[in-house]
């Protein structure tokens, strides 16, 4: 009983109006007299507390001399329950959602566990609507990853996939992806793996990814979002204009096309 009255007061319902409540679940059609002797609830707060439970829809009386009550079924105000509960998350989630629009467009937030990059990656792969472009190696993909990439690429037309791996390893269940194939100097130009991720064009997540202490930002920066966006869409086109022309390109750029980072010389 004690654990059922503790419940119900998180949801505005006060000890008396459990008490009441539960004594005409037991036996309906009672009086007032009745319900407080049946309740425990003093005379001269049980009618109050009737009044309030029938305010609240949670007990129904008669229309007789004397007045009788009756419970209503417990689904029913579970059910009203779940619907107050719902309509107080909605109204949550819409006045704070809002809010935190406006504190967190421009900042940068630092990840320094890999885990958490990972989990926030997947988590935008997952809630992207518009569009999605990433750079990842095959070392850090996930089997959920993988799934949520897949999924995506369905449901997403602009889907965008720079797949770097170290042992050359380009498998993957879908097909909108580019393979790098330049990772031994990117390494040394970056000096350990990175990750690159624009979600709707809205959000970025960006950094290296030593494992041991990563060094990764998430930011709705505009700047950042569309600076992030536009490198992943040119890498894109050098990689299709390369694998198009890849015959051609090996005759002047040699047979591994390394030479085609000699930007510095003429």
């Amino acid at each position: 009983m004690n654990s059922v009255i503790a419940v119900m007061k998180d949801y505005q319902f006060s000890e008396y109006e459990t008490l009441v409540y539960i004594a005409l679940l037991k036996k309906s059609s009672q009086t007032g007299y009745e319900v407080s002797k049946n309740s425990s609830v003093p005379r001269s707060k049980v009618y109050n507390t009737l009044n309030v439970l029938l305010k609240k829809g949670i007990v129904i009386c008669s229309n007789t001399d004397p007045v009788l009550y009756m419970a209503q079924p417990v689904e029913k105000v579970i059910e009203q329950l779940k619907k107050k509960t719902q309509s107080d998350f909605d109204e949550i989630e819409k006045s704070l959602g809002s809010i935190e629009e406006t504190e967190i467009t421009e900042t940068l937030w630092n990840f320094s566990e890999y885990n958490q990059v990972i989990e926030k990656i997947n988590e935008l792969i997952e809630s992207s609507k518009k569009d999605l472009y990433l750079q990842v190696w095959e070392e850090d993909l996930t089997t959920e990853m993988v799934e949520l990439l897949t999924k995506a690429e369905k449901r997403l037309e602009n889907f965008i996939v720079i797949l770097f791996s170290q042992a050359h390893r380009y498998e993957l269940p879908f097909t909108r992806f580019y393979k790098h194939g330049f990772e031994e100097d990117k390494l040394k130009d970056y000096g350990s793996r990175w990750i690159s991720l624009v979600a709707d064009s809205k959000e970025v997540v960006y950094g290296t990814l030593p494992t041991d202490q990563p060094d990764v930002i998430w930011t709705r920066n505009h700047s950042m979002v569309k600076l992030a966006k536009e490198y992943i869409i040119h890498d894109a086109y050098n990689l299709r204009m390369i694998k198009q022309l890849e015959d051609p390109a090996k005759k002047v750029f040699g047979k591994d096309l390394m030479d085609v980072r000699n930007i510095y010389k003429n």
